[in-house]
């Protein structure tokens, strides 16, 4: 059985055979440029080479932590939020709203979800891609993460508790200009609407199951039903980083079908238990720890971890292998090369 990338991931989601696990990596460009000095390869020739299976572009807030900045470099995008390089990433900086009086919230105007620049990555990927490769529309951050770079992430989980009305609003126009967005990216021939707000962290979520369930639950539930309402076939995949596991079971309610990243040295993050309780009924994307085994491992190490959790998580469907995040510059270019061994063979 020969399949293409966009064969390979469709079949996957709906648990039917397929010739090997499909694999999606995220590298930060750092190893492309490692890999250009290596062998040559540009990033698209590194991507064929390293079995990649699908391509995405960012089209929301998200893109913004990739924008080429020099260190120390600050840039103030649409949306209001400078951004500083540090390190690896962009880092917000500054928070427009930062300090204003959390009344302020409801006023905020959001950037114009029509904007025909935000679309044109799309169109580009689109029209390169679309036949062979599963091709994704990121509209990450989607509802969470935009308020939070807007606001600040203390004050914001503050005004949650103490001025919910005004945030409640607040969210309602994030909502909408992310379900405005993905609505626009559906004209385009794509595959699946990336959505994602991080609300986990290393050891518990950012918020209480409950709140997360009473304000951010039935705004993202709004979204996917825009999604869902005008192509039912189209996949949504869902982001969240951390320990999440409490809130799977809604995240299927509300139509979420594949999962990621999965950080395994989370509570309740160990791939294999999220297969069992919840396989039946979600895809799961990820679930490759980043945070110590790419790192610190041998690439036979690497390359034997890779296989238990092929074998596991793609018994039955409905899994994609990938990495718990980016795979970070100080990941050794032995255990990046040997991934696709492992997609081919396990």
């Amino acid at each position: 059985m020969n399949m293409n990338s966009k064969q390979r991931v469709h079949a996957t989601i709906l648990r039917q055979p397929v010739d090997h696990t499909p694999m999606w990596m995220w590298y930060h460009p750092e190893i492309y440029i490692r890999l250009k000095d290596k062998f040559g390869w540009d990033p698209d020739q590194a991507d064929a080479e390293l079995g990649s299976d699908i391509k995405q572009v960012h089209i929301s807030i998200n893109r913004e932590m990739f924008r080429p900045l020099a260190r120390g470099e600050e840039f103030t995008d649409e949306w209001g939020v400078t951004w500083t390089r540090a390190g690896w990433y962009n880092q917000v900086c500054r928070n427009p709203l930062a300090s204003a009086d959390s009344r302020a919230l409801a006023d905020y105007r959001f950037p114009n979800p029509d904007d025909p620049e935000r679309f044109a990555p799309l169109a580009k990927l689109c029209d390169q891609y679309a036949d062979d490769f599963f091709i994704g529309a990121d509209v990450s951050g989607s509802i969470f993460e935009p308020c939070y770079h807007i606001r600040g992430m203390e004050n914001l989980m503050v005004d949650m508790v103490e001025d919910l009305r005004s945030v409640e609003t607040f969210f309602d126009n994030a909502m909408e200009f992310t379900r405005r967005v993905c609505e626009r990216a559906l004209d385009y021939p794509i595959d699946w609407v990336w959505l994602g707000d991080d609300v986990g962290g290393q050891s518990s979520m950012m918020m209480s199951p409950n709140m997360w369930r009473a304000i951010l639950k039935p705004r993202m539930a709004t979204i996917i039903r825009a999604i869902k309402s005008k192509r039912p076939k189209v996949w949504v995949a869902y982001h969240t980083c951390g320990s999440v596991d409490l809130i799977v079971p809604d995240l299927i309610e509300i139509g979420i079908d594949v999962l990621n990243p999965i950080q395994p040295l989370c509570p309740g993050m160990e791939p294999k238990s999220l297969k069992r309780r919840f396989g039946d009924s979600i895809a799961f994307f990820g679930g490759l720890d980043t945070q110590e085994l790419l790192v610190n491992e041998t690439a036979d190490q690497v390359f034997r971890q890779s296989c238990e959790l092929i074998r596991a998580m793609s018994a039955g469907g409905g899994y994609i292998f990938g990495a718990s995040h980016t795979i970070q510059p100080d990941v050794p270019l032995d255990n990046v090369l040997v991934l696709r061994k492992a997609s081919r063979e396990c």
